[in-house]
């Protein structure tokens, strides 16, 4: 009995054999369904984008058989393309973005600030078009400045944008608007539906463009110069910086137009921002609603161009928020089967009879 027990004391002390710390090592590594499970859990907490990289990852850690495993096709993937497009005034450089899935997508015409396209403008239309949407972004200037070029973001790149986007005239604004929804409208890749967005004078253009018959829906942020308009060509209001277009525009005049064709509005301002001040933005709200336009307004604490990834104006908070508002719009908007939606102020009785 003493020889057993002097034997067990010296077992529990020996150190492992080589095949033992083997074994153990296998037990303490962790097993595909064990990653898995992590890494879904862990996918649950992080952006879309992250979570399905997540589990791309996941899934290309599990052992399935080569014969069995799918495409590695992601949705998320985009490819991009330059295109000209004809317009009166000469050929149009433009950006095409767009998921590399097949398939057919809606379609938008994203318009710039007045630097033209940038690298926060790339990476805005690349945004959009990763959510599954055919994302065309034209030059705005493409009559004076070269082709694919951009405007710095500095003291002279503003002076040179805010000079080309007065001196060029609103038809040719107009000419162009519509050749680039032709042109998206029947893109291989496109569904026919179409919508537009902007920022700063993009904004502006996009609230003109979504005039277009074919456009369902408009996403504006802080359009400059909206309010600066009137009916008889009449500046009503001095523009200490300039008028956008001088006295040919007359964009808030032509507002009723959205209520006749059931064209809905995302808009969206930073009530810091200098060039819509509380006066323009009241009577861009007030236009809307004489007109009884199917629109929602949103006001944040932010300054012009903060959806902007580049300086100090710069909000990540506001960005995301704005951008999932917008992308729910488009979807819904351009997808299948929405319902007409009764504009704001006027309901009617047989909408609703009661409280």
């Amino acid at each position: 009995m003493q020889h057993t027990a002097t034997a067990s004391i010296r077992i529990a002390n020996a150190k492992p054999t080589a095949n033992a710390r083997r074994q153990a090592t296998r037990a303490a590594r962790p097993t595909a369904a064990s990653s898995a499970s992590a890494a879904l859990k862990a996918s649950a907490f992080l952006p879309s984008s992250a979570g399905l990289k997540a589990q791309s990852l996941v899934a290309s850690k599990t052992a399935v058989p080569a014969s069995r495993r799918p495409l590695k096709v992601s949705a998320l993937t985009i490819q991009e393309e330059v295109v000209f497009i004809d317009t009166p005034t000469g050929p149009m450089h433009a950006l095409v973005l767009r998921p590399t899935a097949p398939g057919n997508y809606p379609g938008l015409v994203f318009y710039s600030e007045i630097f033209q396209v940038t690298g926060p403008i790339r990476r805005s239309a690349a945004m959009m078009a990763c959510h599954g949407f055919v994302v065309v972004v034209p030059d705005i200037y493409h009559e004076e400045e070269a082709a694919g070029s951009s405007l710095p973001y500095d003291g002279p790149g503003a002076d040179r944008g805010n000079h080309l986007k007065v001196t060029k005239p609103m038809d040719a604004y107009d000419s162009d608007a519509d050749a680039a929804m032709r042109y998206l409208m029947y893109h291989p890749a496109c569904t026919g539906k179409v919508g537009v967005m902007g920022f700063c004078i993009g904004g502006h253009l996009a609230y003109r463009a979504a005039l277009h018959p074919e456009v369902r829906a408009a996403a504006v942020w802080y359009p400059t110069d909206i309010h600066k308009g009137s009916p008889d060509h009449v500046m009503r209001r001095p523009a200490p910086n300039g008028g956008f277009m001088g006295s040919t525009c007359n964009t808030c005049h032509r507002t009723p137009e959205f209520a006749a064709k059931g064209t809905e509005l995302l808009m969206i301002f930073g009530r810091q921002d200098p060039h819509i001040d509380a006066w323009g933005r009241k009577r861009i709200r007030q236009a809307l609603m004489d007109a009884d336009v199917c629109f929602s307004w949103h006001e944040y604490n932010g300054q012009h161009a903060f959806m902007r990834d580049e300086g100090y104006r710069y909000d990540a908070e506001l960005a995301i928020e704005c951008y999932q508002k917008a992308i729910a719009l488009f979807r819904r908007k351009l997808n299948e089967g929405d319902l007409p939606v009764p504009s704001g102020q006027y309901v009617t009785a047989a909408v609703e009879s009661r409280h």
